[in-house]
């Protein structure tokens, strides 16, 4: 019998479900707009969570930028298990797997690489326990949820026919691996890119930590886009739309920033990374508007009833306002 959403009929997958959805809620908040005061250890401003460093800590003052960035991705991530309690879990081992992957990747590195730095050791303790709470939810949605449907009929190939959303999403591929090779596998070439700024604004280079939970997060994406790729467009609308508000996201975030700043000193190599978040969603997002003729909404639902293309236009345009809205929001109070 379902707790509250309906469309799932596991009141224990459902309930991991809710608890991964609050938790997720908390860290992405946190990180997207309170970032900052998150790695200055909550002293004098509002952050939901602080990572407990004084001024004396290694950890103090740094790596707010890529925390903002983790932030997000954890908002698309938000955004999937939400869908999944709304529109009901049959067939969605498309979002879930890869999502289950990135987590476990990033309780690797997290347990790999964490330094002593005076931080607050909380995520590197939630991580694992979200990562079995998800797994969790997944179990008991395999029977009567019916989330493995389909699975056993996914063969590697390539579904995708329209020329030009293959090159996109190889395209979404080849950047998303770049970052996620480089990130888990070389964290040190992305901190030696950075140039400090002041310790109280956020602004010191990242841990290598940090930097490789991003690369475990973004894996997830990499591999949204590639069961797009070799599944084919039918039908896969759930596993579209997070990675799109999410870039659409990371896209707003990066506008707001450069306005209100406090920004670092660019290099070529942050420049160029800075880029890559808008560049993917207008991709992302052609490839999207590409596969509808392949039927990308077939299917496609909200809050349980059918949809179509305009209902997702309008929706989209809904989502771009409130996310718009929030981040002017934050700034102005911020001051």
């Amino acid at each position: 019998m379902a707790l509250i959403f309906s469309r799932i009929k596991s009141a224990p997958a459902e309930g991991l479900l809710i608890l991964t959805t609050l938790v997720t809620l908390v860290y992405s908040v946190n990180f997207m707009f309170a970032s900052g005061c998150y790695v200055t250890g909550g002293e004098g401003c509002f952050t939901l969570l602080s990572n407990n460093t004084t001024p004396s800590d290694a950890a103090f003052g740094k790596g707010a930028p890529e925390f903002a960035f983790n932030g997000i991705l954890m908002f698309g991530i938000l955004m999937s298990t939400l869908l999944i309690l709304n529109e009901g879990a049959k067939g969605k081992w498309t979002i879930m797997l890869p999502t289950l992957i990135g987590f476990i990747v990033g309780s690797i590195v997290l347990w790999a690489m964490w330094e002593d730095n005076g931080s607050s050791e909380m995520p590197k303790f939630v991580t694992p326990v979200i990562t079995l709470i998800y797994a969790a939810a997944y179990y008991f949605l395999m029977a009567e949820d019916e989330v493995n449907d389909g699975l056993s009929e996914f063969k590697v190939g390539l579904g995708v026919k329209d020329p030009v959303a293959i090159v996109g999403l190889l395209f979404v591929i080849a950047t998303g691996l770049f970052y996620v090779v480089r990130q888990i596998i070389n964290p040190e070439s992305v901190i030696e890119a950075v140039t400090a700024g002041e310790l109280s604004d956020g602004l010191g280079a990242p841990s290598k930590v940090t930097v490789a939970f991003s690369g475990a997060l973004l894996l997830v994406y990499v591999l949204w886009a590639a069961l797009i790729l070799m599944k084919g467009a039918k039908g896969m609308w759930p596993v579209a739309h997070p990675p799109l508000f999410a870039f659409l996201t990371v896209t707003v975030a990066n506008y707001f920033g450069f306005v209100f700043g406090p920004l670092r000193v660019f290099s070529e190599q942050n420049q160029m990374d800075a880029l890559a978040g808008p560049m993917t969603m207008l991709v992302f997002l052609l490839v999207y508007f590409r596969l509808r003729p392949e039927g990308i909404e077939d299917g496609m639902t909200m809050q349980g009833e059918p949809a179509d293309a305009k209902n997702f236009d309008v929706m989209f345009t809904i989502v771009t306002i409130a996310i718009c809205a929030a981040f002017f929001a934050v700034n102005m109070i911020r001051g």
